[in-house]
């Protein structure tokens, strides 16, 4: 497999699997990695092995290596912060952007720092976002709908079958 072959891998990674070779190339082992993410190590295991698949059952020391190569070679970063660039002169007397949840480029467009979903949702109390919601209410909430759900279906079947045996 060429190098344009395996780049073009590289550049159709999920997230996931561009997260868990991330933390690969920081030479750290599948446990460590699921520490980290909070997962399985079987899980790392499996985004790694999809990627060699797709390089043709490649070693992972090879594919971490090809990987890396990829990394800085898009300028993409592995283990160091983004450096950025001290800004010019004639930016110094612009306007600062004022602290808000909403932040507006002069090129570009505007943006929400909120997720679409959390934005607008009527169905919660003002002062609470479904973003503030940890991971037990969240599944209460599904549990709750669920079981809704499974109440109008049984009182639907309920109300069918005592049509059914009145004619």
């Amino acid at each position: 497999m060429d190098r344009h072959d395996i780049h073009s891998v590289f550049d159709a990674l999920t997230e996931k699997q561009d997260e868990a070779l991330r933390l690969a190339c920081q030479h750290l082992t599948s446990k460590q990695i699921a520490q980290e993410l909070n997962v399985a190590p079987v899980t790392i295991d499996k985004r790694i092995d999809a990627v060699r698949v797709k390089l043709g059952h490649m070693p992972r020391t090879d594919v971490l290596r090809h990987y890396r190569a990829w990394a800085e070679g898009y300028d993409r970063t592995i283990d160091d912060p983004t450096i950025l660039a001290t800004p010019r002169q004639d930016d110094a007397r612009r306007p600062r952007q004022p602290r808000e949840s909403s932040y507006v480029f002069e090129d570009s467009f505007a943006f929400d720092t909120r997720a679409s979903w959390d934005r607008n949702s009527q169905w919660l109390p003002p002062r609470i976002r479904l973003s503030d919601l940890g991971v037990g209410s969240r599944l209460l909430l599904i549990l709750a709908g669920a079981v809704a759900i499974m109440i109008v279906a049984v009182l639907s079947m309920a109300f069918a079958h005592a049509l059914g045996t009145m004619f």
